[in-house]
C-alpha cells in the first residue's frame, strides 16, 4: 500500500447554541462551578480533535448501519470494529476512522483521517458579549432536575454549568485525510457526510437539551500529491485548492464528483 497524497481540510467552527465539552474538575474556577469546560493552557476553551473525530465516527456508523460488535465489561455492545478482511474491505467506517490493535485482520488497517484540536478565535467573543458573560470566555447556566409529578425542582439538584456561548468561533480546524489507493478518493466523501450529519446533531454533552449545535464555515480543501512531499513543496497554495467555492459540508457532498475529479 503506497501513499498517493494527502487531502488537507481547513475550516472554521461556529457555535450555534451554548456548548459544553467537559474538562477536568481538578482546578475549580472561582464561583464553584459544578461542570466546567475543557480549556487550553491559557485558560481558553478549545475543541479536542478526539471529541470531533469520535462524534463524526458515531454519526457515520449510524448512517451506515454497522453492527456494534464490541462488548464492554458488562457484555453490552458499545462500538463497531470489523473482525475479518472481507468485512473490512467493504466498511467505510473502519477504513476511514481506523481500528485499534489486536484484530485478526491480515490486510493493512491504516487510519486515513487525522482530526486536530481547534482553538478559540478570541475576536469572536466581542466586548458586547463579554459584558453579559459570567467568565472571560464562557457563560454559566443554572440547571435543575424537575419532579415530573409536581413540576417543581428537586431538592439539591441545582447546578452550575459552564458553556461556550453561541456566536463563538473556533479557527483553523485541520482535518488530514491520507489517500493510499484509488478507492480512498471515494471514501473522502464520508468525511463531509459526517460533518453534514454533525451540523444536524450536537457536539459535546447535553445535546438533547439544546446544547452543542455547530456549523462548519469557510471550508477549504487542498490536495498535496506524494511528489509534492518529495520536493518539499507542500504549502496550501491557491492552485492546490480543489473545492472551488463550495464551502459548506452539504455543498461539498452535492458537488463531490467535481472535487474528486481534481484528485489527480
Amino acid at each position: 500500500m503506497d501513499l498517493l497524497g494527502k487531502v488537507i481540510i481547513k475550516s472554521t467552527i461556529e457555535v450555534k447554541t451554548g456548548m459544553r465539552i467537559g474538562g477536568s474538575t481538578g482546578g475549580l474556577k472561582i464561583g464553584g462551578l459544578d461542570l466546567n469546560v475543557i480549556t487550553d493552557p491559557f485558560g481558553k476553551p478549545y475543541i479536542p480533535g478526539s471529541s470531533l473525530k469520535g462524534k463524526m465516527r458515531t454519526l457515520i456508523e449510524r448512517k451506515e448501519g454497522v453492527l456494534y460488535n464490541k462488548l464492554d465489561k458488562d457484555r453490552k455492545p458499545y462500538k463497531h470494529e470489523c473482525e475479518d478482511d472481507a468485512s473490512y474491505k467493504e466498511c467505510p467506517v473502519c477504513k476511514v476512522w481506523g481500528i485499534l490493535g489486536g484484530t485478526n485482520l491480515t490486510v493493512p488497517t491504516l487510519t486515513r483521517i487525522i482530526v486536530c484540536d481547534t482553538y478559540l478565535d478570541e475576536s469572536s467573543i466581542t466586548p458586547e458579549m463579554q459584558e453579559n458573560l459570567e467568565l472571560k470566555w464562557t457563560e454559566v447556566k443554572f440547571e435543575t432536575a424537575i419532579n415530573r409529578l409536581t413540576g417543581t425542582a428537586l431538592h439539591g439538584s441545582l447546578r452550575q454549568v459552564e458553556r461556550i456561548p453561541a456566536g463563538a468561533r473556533f479557527k483553523d480546524l485541520e482535518v488530514i485525510f491520507s489517500i493510499f489507493e484509488e478507492n480512498d478518493k471515494d471514501l473522502l466523501k464520508k468525511v463531509f457526510e459526517a460533518m453534514e450529519l454533525l451540523e444536524h446533531d450536537y457536539l459535546g454533552g447535553m445535546g438533547s437539551r439544546g446544547y452543542g449545535r455547530i456549523a462548519f464555515k469557510n471550508i477549504e480543501v487542498y490536495w498535496n500529491k506524494k511528489d509534492n512531499y518529495e520536493r518539499g513543496d507542500v504549502d496550501l497554495k491557491p492552485e492546490r485548492k480543489i473545492n472551488n467555492n463550495f464551502d459548506t459540508p452539504s455543498q461539498i457532498v452535492t458537488n463531490f464528483a467535481k472535487i474528486k475529479a481534481k484528485l489527480m
